[in-house]
C-alpha cells in the first residue's frame, strides 16, 4: 500500500568505476586513486549503508520496514496506547481510586498533574542529549519507561489486601444494624492507612510524563528530518489524531474494565456475587487496563529499536529543504567568533524581548486558561457525570470516550476549517477566540442540569417531619442515638418512606433481615417507622440495601452541552496558536513556542485538575470518616456542585476571553515594536535562528509557519 518515500541514494561524489574494468573501452584502474580520495569524502559527508539499514546488531533483514511510513505507522501505535493509558484509563479509575484508597479528588487530581511535572523536568535533558544520539533508541527507551509506569500503577493492588466485601461493611462487623455494642473500627484500624498508595500513583504518572516526552520530541523530530515537506504535516497530523482516539479507547475501555469486581483473580466469584456496578460497595478493576498499556508499550518499543540513526535519503531531504536565508545563516554561525558565554547572553535579551511583549502575554495567558478547563474537565467530567446522574463509571466512560472524540478531534477541525474559510489574520484569530470563549460561557449552564437531589435522611430531610436537622450530627437522631452507629463506612439502604438512609444501623434497623445474594431486606427499622407514624401511613418499616432510585431523563442535554462546551473550548486552540507564531519576529518563534510550552503546563495542565477537585471536594455534602480524618467524598450536593464547577466555569472563560481580547488590542503596535527591536540587534552583531522548533521538538523552516502551527496545536490537544 506505501510506496518508499525516500530511497538510498549513492554518495553524489561515486564514479561507479571499479578497479581492473573498463567503461567506454578505456581502462577504469588508472582511476583507482580518485575514486578511493572521493570515497573517503563520501564517507565523512554521510553514513555507510549498513549504518542506514532496519535491523539489530548484525542482523539487517528488515529492509521492507527501512521507511519513514512504516516509522510513522509505530509512532501511531505508540501514541494511540499513550493516550489511552495517560489521559484515558487514568481519568476514567480516577472515582474508582477514590473509593478504594478513601482519597479527596484534590488528592486524586495530583495523580493526573503528575505526568506533566515529570514532562516538565526532563524535556529539556532529553531534547538536548536525544537530538545528538541515536533518537529511534530513545523513543524505544522511552516507550519502555512508559511500560515501567504502567507496571507500577499495579502495585497498589498487587500488594493490597483483598477487598473483603464482609469486612468493608462497618468496620468488619458484617451488616451494620442498631446494636449498642457496635465495635469502633478505629481500635484496630489505622488512620489512613491506604493512603500511603497515592504517591505510589503519583510515581506512575511521573513515570509515564517522563517517557513520553521522547515521543513528542525527539519522535515527531524524527519524522520531519526524514519525510518530505510537503508529507511532514500529514504524517504528524495523523499520529496526533491517532493518539487522540486512543484516549477515546482508554476512556471506553478503562470503563469497561470496571464492570469486573476488583480481585477477580484472587476470590471466588460466590464472595461479590449479586452485586452491581451500580452499589455504592462495588469497586471495580481498575487495574486491568494498565497490564494491557504495558504489555503494548513493550510490543510497540522493540521495532522502533531497530530503525537506523537516519533513514536512507535524509541528506538530500535537508539539502532540498535548504532555502538561501538558511545557507546565510549556516555560513553566519560557522564565521560567528564569539565565544559560548557571549552567545549566552542573548538568550536573557530574546526573553526580555518576548516579556515586553503584551500582545504575546495576553495570548499565553488565554491559551493557559483555556488549558485550565481542559486539564480540569478531561479529569473529572466522568465523576460529575456519575454523581450527578447516578450512572456507572463504565457507562461515563463511553460517554466520555464520544466527548473526547467529538469535542476533541471536531475541535481541532473546526479551528482550522474557520482560519481557512474566513482568511483569519491574528487579529482575527485572536477575535475568534473571544468569540467562542464567550459562546462558551453559555454552554457552561449545562452544568445546572442533573437528576432530583434524592431524600437523604439527616443531610436533606430530618428525619421527622417538621423537625430540624441536628447541625453537630446530621446523621444522629434520638431514633439511633443508642444504636453504636459509626460513619467508617457506607452501606446506605432505602426505607419504606421513601428516605435514604446512611447505614441500617442510622435506620435504627434490629437483626431482622433477609439476605438474597447482595441484597438484603430489613422488616423492621426504628426511624422509618417513627416517620411513617408521624404521618400517618400504614406502611411496613421495612428497607433494603441501596440508595433510593430515580428515573432521569435529563442526562443528554448535559452531554450535548458538554460536548458543546469541549468543542468550543478545544476549538480555541489552532487558532490561538498560529496568532503567536505571528506575534513575534521569526527568529523568537522556537523560543516564544517554548515559553508557551512551559506556560501551558505550569499555568494549565499541572494546577488545573488539582483546582477543579479543590472545586468538586467543596460540593461535598458527607464526607468518610477515617477515625478523625477525612478520606473520600460519600455523597455530594448536586446543586451545590452545578453552581460551583459554573462559577469556576465562568470565571476561567472571562478571564480567557479579556485575554484574548487585549492580546487582539495590542497585537499592531507591538507587530513594531518588535521589528525595532530585531534591527536594534542585527545592529550589535546578533546572528537569528532563522529555524524554528515547536514545542513538541519539531524543527521547521521559518517560512512554513502555517502547517507548523497546525501541528503544534494538535500536540498540545492530545498532550492533554
Amino acid at each position: 500500500m506505501w510506496s518508499s518515500q525516500v530511497d538510498s541514494k549513492p554518495c553524489p561524489h561515486a564514479t561507479g568505476r571499479k578497479s581492473g574494468k573498463t567503461l567506454g573501452g578505456i581502462d577504469n584502474k588508472a582511476f583507482s586513486d580518485l575514486d578511493n580520495d572521493e570515497e573517503k569524502k563520501c564517507s565523512k559527508e554521510g553514513k555507510d549503508d549498513s549504518e542506514l539499514e532496519c535491523g539489530y546488531g548484525p542482523i539487517k533483514c528488515f529492509k521492507c520496514f527501512n521507511k519513514i511510513q512504516f516509522y510513522v505507522l509505530w509512532m501511531c501505535l505508540i501514541g494511540f496506547v499513550e493516550g489511552a493509558a495517560v489521559n484515558g484509563v487514568v481519568n476514567i479509575v480516577l472515582t474508582t481510586l477514590e473509593k478504594r484508597y478513601s482519597l479527596a479528588s484534590s488528592q486524586s487530581a495530583l495523580i493526573v498533574s503528575s505526568t506533566d511535572i515529570g514532562a516538565i523536568l526532563f524535556v529539556l535533558l532529553v531534547s538536548y542529549f536525544g537530538s545528538k544520539g541515536h533518537r529511534p533508541r530513545w523513543l524505544g527507551g522511552g516507550t519502555l519507561v512508559m511500560m515501567l509506569g504502567s507496571l507500577i500503577f499495579l502495585l497498589p493492588h498487587i500488594f493490597s489486601d483483598v477487598y473483603d466485601v464482609s469486612a468493608i461493611e462497618s468496620g468488619g462487623n458484617g451488616t451494620h444494624i442498631c446494636d449498642p455494642n457496635n465495635p469502633d473500627p478505629c481500635a484496630e484500624q489505622k488512620s489512613g492507612e491506604t493512603s500511603g498508595f497515592l504517591y505510589v500513583f503519583m510515581l506512575a504518572q511521573f513515570v509515564h510524563g517522563v517517557g513520553f516526552t521522547p515521543f513528542f520530541t525527539l519522535g515527531t523530530a524524527y519524522v520531519d528530518d526524514n519525510a518530505k515537506t510537503e508529507s511532514t504535516a500529514i504524517y504528524l497530523g495523523l499520529i496526533y489524531a491517532i493518539t487522540a482516539l486512543g484516549v477515546a479507547a482508554g476512556f471506553i475501555g478503562g470503563g469497561q474494565f470496571l464492570n469486573l469486581w476488583i480481585d477477580f483473580d484472587r476470590v471466588d466469584q460466590s464472595l461479590y456475587e449479586g452485586f452491581t456496578p451500580m452499589d455504592s460497595i462495588w469497586i471495580g478493576a481498575w487495574w486491568v487496563g494498565f497490564i494491557i498499556t504495558a504489555v503494548l508499550f513493550f510490543l510497540f518499543a522493540l521495532p522502533v529499536f531497530g530503525y537506523p540513526e537516519n533513514l536512507p535519503g535524509t541528506e538530500h531531504i535537508r539539502e532540498a529543504r535548504l532555502t538561501e536565508k538558511d545557507r546565510a545563516r549556516i555560513e553566519a554561525a560557522k564565521n560567528d567568533s564569539r565565544s559560548m558565554w557571549q552567545r549566552a547572553k542573548d538568550f536573557p535579551k530574546a526573553i526580555f524581548v518576548l516579556l515586553r511583549n503584551p500582545s504575546y502575554i495576553c495570548m499565553v495567558l488565554g491559551a493557559c486558561a483555556e488549558t485550565l478547563i481542559i486539564g480540569g474537565l478531561s479529569a473529572f467530567a466522568p465523576k460529575i457525570l456519575e454523581e450527578k446522574f447516578d450512572i456507572s463509571p463504565a457507562e461515563a466512560g463511553l460517554i466520555m470516550g464520544a466527548v473526547t472524540i467529538g469535542g476533541g478531534a471536531g475541535g481541532m477541525i473546526l479551528g482550522g476549517v474557520l482560519i481557512k474559510c474566513f482568511k483569519l489574520e491574528a487579529k482575527g484569530m485572536l477575535r475568534l477566540c473571544v468569540l467562542l470563549s464567550i459562546m462558551a460561557i453559555a454552554a457552561g449552564g449545562g452544568l445546572f442540569i442533573n437528576c432530583p437531589e434524592f431524600q437523604f435522611a439527616g443531610l436533606n430531610q430530618p428525619y421527622y417531619p417538621g423537625d430540624t436537622i441536628n447541625p453537630t450530627d446530621v446523621l444522629e437522631s434520638s431514633c439511633n442515638a443508642n444504636c453504636g452507629c459509626r460513619e467508617y463506612t457506607y452501606e446506605p439502604i432505602c426505607g419504606a418512606d421513601g428516605l435514604t438512609y446512611f447505614s441500617p444501623c442510622h435506620a435504627g434497623c434490629n437483626n431482622n433481615y433477609t439476605a438474597e445474594g447482595a441484597l438484603k431486606k430489613f422488616a423492621f427499622c426504628e426511624c422509618i417507622s417513627d416517620r411513617l407514624n408521624s404521618t400517618g401511613s400504614t406502611l411496613a418499616p421495612s428497607a433494603q440495601s441501596g440508595e433510593c432510585g430515580q428515573t432521569c431523563d435529563q442526562m443528554y442535554a448535559f452531554i450535548i452541552l458538554l460536548l458543546v462546551g469541549m468543542l468550543l473550548t478545544l476549538t480555541t486552540v489552532t487558532p490561538a496558536s498560529m496568532a503567536i507564531l505571528r506575534c513575534v519576529p521569526d527568529e523568537h518563534r522556537a523560543l516564544g513556542l517554548g515559553l508557551q510550552w512551559v506556560a501551558l503546563r505550569l499555568l494549565g495542565t499541572i494546577p488545573g485538575p488539582v483546582l477543579t477537585g479543590y472545586v468538586i471536594d467543596s460540593s461535598c455534602a458527607l464526607w468518610q470518616d477515617l477515625c478523625g480524618m477525612e478520606g473520600s467524598c460519600y455523597v455530594y450536593d448536586r446543586n451545590e456542585m452545578g453552581w460551583r464547577v459554573f462559577l469556576w466555569w465562568i470565571s476561567v472563560k472571562l478571564f480567557s476571553a479579556s485575554a484574548f481580547f487585549l492580546a487582539s488590542v495590542t497585537y499592531k503596535s507591538q507587530r513594531q515594536d518588535s521589528k525595532k527591536e530585531i534591527k536594534s540587534e542585527y545592529n550589535n552583531g546578533y546572528q537569528p535562528d532563522e529555524k524554528t522548533t515547536t514545542s513538541n521538538g519539531v524543527t521547521l523552516s521559518s517560512h512554513n509557519g502555517t502547517d507548523k502551527g497546525n501541528i503544534d496545536s494538535m500536540a498540545t490537544v492530545t498532550h492533554l
